[in-house]
């Protein structure tokens, strides 16, 4: 086994040559660079509206939002700072253009009830007593009762 400890030499680290460039290259990187940075936050201002859209047309009762923002993406407005202007507008259109995509549901609470005609006395005095014994007892001593 080697015991021997390190060296502690000076030792200097020479950096390669920077590369020479005529200037016009640099500028044109710079150039690149700025478009590359316009492309992506325009992108990040679509990516923004859409999900305001999609948000506005949930509150709005859409029944396809994405699908909806995804149409509507092309008539989007936006300011400087890259917020969206038309958002109203758009929704406004879109119930327009196509209002069966912002139909709301009715609330029935007796949905998926099978409702029962209510029990009389006519009723009864009409069934043979047969039919009366397969009735539910406490629903005919509630009726003979009152």
């Amino acid at each position: 086994m080697n015991n021997e400890q390190p060296t502690t030499e000076n030792t200097e680290v020479t950096e390669p040559e920077a590369e020479t460039r005529p200037l016009g290259s640099v500028s044109k990187t710079a150039d690149e660079l700025a478009a590359e940075n316009d492309r992506l936050m325009a992108e990040l201002h679509m990516r923004a509206a859409i999900y305001d859209i999609e948000s506005r047309l949930v509150k709005a009762g859409a029944r396809s939002p994405k699908l909806l923002a995804a149409q509507s993406k092309e008539s989007f407005q936006f300011t400087e700072e890259g917020g969206l202007t038309n958002a109203e507008a758009v929704i406004d259109h879109l119930r327009k253009t196509w209002p069966e995509q912002f139909a709301t549901p009715s609330i029935d609470a007796s949905a998926g009830r099978a409702s029962r005609p209510t029990l009389t006395k006519e009723a009864l005095a009409r069934m043979t007593p047969a039919e009366i014994q397969r009735l539910d007892w406490n629903e005919v001593k509630a009726t003979l009762a009152s």
